[in-house]
């Protein structure tokens, strides 16, 4: 039995020795990009980012470690009494940071689509980083000035076993700081990203009508019906995507936060038993939920920093030098520009391929290109505009007049949907 109990501690140790590398591993890598390539800094995004990555390398430092430690040693502190109150409010400051952050990633999105002409010159890098020092302060007022005067902690409770952290919480604070960390921010969020469906919704819908009344939708056979089948598909991955950003946050989160404020109120009054045993609630649980919500921050790396801008600027800091932070995809790939998010799609040269705007609408050529050429915006609500080939390549583009002009999307300050096409080059 006590083999078993030990095997299963050295597995618990790896796992999560494994969930605290990789969140460090992957937001050093992000604050590495961004601070290294130039490009990466001049959009006040990234900074919100940058700041993400920060909060979140400072769980996978200053919370996630001291746990790990704990959980394999049985459930025994072994850092001393002082430093728990101490890990206490870097927990609570560590988690608040990286929620707000989000919080204010979707604020960001929702302005930039819902008036991206005017985002431009709104969101200024002092607005940015005056939302980012709100952010980093409400956390700091939040964690630790209540927890060293000692505001947070539930009833001192005589006969509890030694070498114990007890983080159990008051009912005030516990209902306070969760609304505050949690529930308001994830409000705001849920409401934001309903609003960039409806907006993306609303656009998508307005190029399919486009895109019919112009006849694109009847070249080469192509129904009207294909078309909005197009039109659906597209609003579907797009429903994904945004479900994917926030049900990832409000899986990890939620289960946490809920137990969080039901514990204060089921307290057995045992008074000759550890904390973690001083709760109705099984205490392997309440540790499962709080790790699945520090594993958020493992996760954010990949859902906001996950673009093709950071993975040419990972590659480049990976040592990838034959594939420069400025080359092209080496291979065709069609990416829908989502308020900032890239996400790469192969290209199909399926006729009906849901993700794919008629051609004519993009390219005017019917030959492979001799270098690259791609039409790119430069940031969420910027005008599309074209990347001018280098004078030696004649073959680049054919005359002016061949070129089709590019429907007007962008005549309402509403969510821009592009397509890039990369092509190979020599």
């Amino acid at each position: 039995m006590a083999g078993g109990l030990y095997g299963l501690r050295v597995l618990a140790g790896c796992l999560l020795s494994l969930l605290v590398l990789s969140t460090l591993v992957g937001n050093s890598v992000v604050c590495l990009a961004i601070l290294r390539f130039p490009h990466l800094r001049t959009r006040a995004t990234n900074w919100f980012v940058l700041s993400l990555a920060l909060s979140d390398l400072c769980v996978g430092l200053l919370v996630m470690p001291w746990k790990a430690v704990t959980e394999v040693a049985g459930g025994a502190w072994l850092f001393g009494s002082p430093f728990c109150d101490t890990w206490v409010a870097f927990d609570i400051m560590c988690s608040t940071a990286s929620i707000l952050h989000l919080c204010i990633i979707s604020l960001d999105r929702y302005w930039a689509i819902a008036n991206p002409f005017c985002y431009e010159r709104r969101m200024t890098q002092s607005l940015a980083f005056m939302m980012i020092t709100l952010a980093w302060t409400l956390s700091v007022l939040i964690s630790f000035i209540p927890v060293h005067l000692h505001w947070h902690s539930a009833e001192a409770t005589p006969g509890l076993l030694p070498y114990h952290c007890d983080t159990r919480l008051n009912r005030t604070y516990a209902i306070t700081s969760s609304l505050v960390s949690f529930y308001i921010p994830v409000s705001v969020m849920i409401g934001m990203y309903a609003q960039i469906f409806r907006i993306a919704k609303a656009q998508i819908r307005r190029i399919s009508s486009l895109e019919r009344a112009g006849g694109l939708g009847l070249v080469k056979g192509k129904e009207p019906v294909s078309s909005l089948r197009s039109s659906l598909c597209k609003e579907t991955k797009l429903l994904q995507t945004l479900t994917i950003i926030l049900g990832v946050f409000v899986c990890c989160w939620l289960p946490f936060f809920l137990l969080n404020c039901l514990l204060p109120f089921c307290d057995t009054g045992s008074k000759d038993r550890s904390p973690e045993q001083l709760t109705c609630i099984n205490p392997s649980v309440f540790n499962i939920f709080m790790w699945l919500g520090w594993a958020n921050s493992t996760i954010n790396p990949v859902i906001y920093a996950f673009n093709v801008d950071f993975q040419r600027a990972f590659r480049s800091l990976l040592g990838s030098h034959h594939l420069p932070c400025c080359a092209p995809n080496r291979s065709a790939t069609q990416r829908v520009h989502l308020s900032g998010e890239l996400t790469s799609y192969p290209h199909r040269k399926d006729e009906d391929s849901p993700l794919s705007l008629p051609a004519q609408a993009i390219v005017a050529w019917n030959e492979p290109l001799p270098s690259t050429a791609s039409i790119q915006e430069e940031h969420y609500g910027r005008l599309i505009s074209e990347k001018e080939m280098p004078p030696s390549s004649p073959r680049a583009y054919r005359s002016s007049s061949s070129m089709p002009v590019l429907l007007p999307f962008q005549c309402e300050p509403e969510l821009i949907l592009e397509t890039d096409i990369f092509h190979d080059g020599t």
